[in-house]
């Protein structure tokens, strides 16, 4: 099991039971929020894993579950961490 220790930013909020991963981007605009959305599409495409999404004009909710374990793995984390940078390059 990952440690939520090794959670890739303390605004990811984690859980154990169920495992689950979540955290609220905010953005300056909708224009920011579409960026970030689409990016976050692409990566998803890219790695095979798709999260639940719930967003509004200028804010994303991002939650990660585990695709096959009964638990948080290194791939749910390395999947945040790369939101967290997506969500920092559509800030501009």
């Amino acid at each position: 099991m990952v440690e939520a220790a090794n959670a890739p930013d303390p605004e990811w909020r984690v859980q154990e039971r169920p495992p689950l991963m979540t955290r609220r981007y905010e953005f300056g605009s909708y224009a920011e929020t579409r960026a970030f959305l689409d990016m976050l599409a692409d990566a998803s495409e890219q790695c095979g894993y798709y999260p639940d999404l719930n967003f509004g004009r200028t804010h994303v909710v991002v939650s990660i579950t585990p695709l096959e374990a009964k638990e948080l793995t290194q791939a749910e984390y390395d999947f945040a961490a790369e939101s967290d940078t997506l969500a920092t390059k559509a800030r501009g």
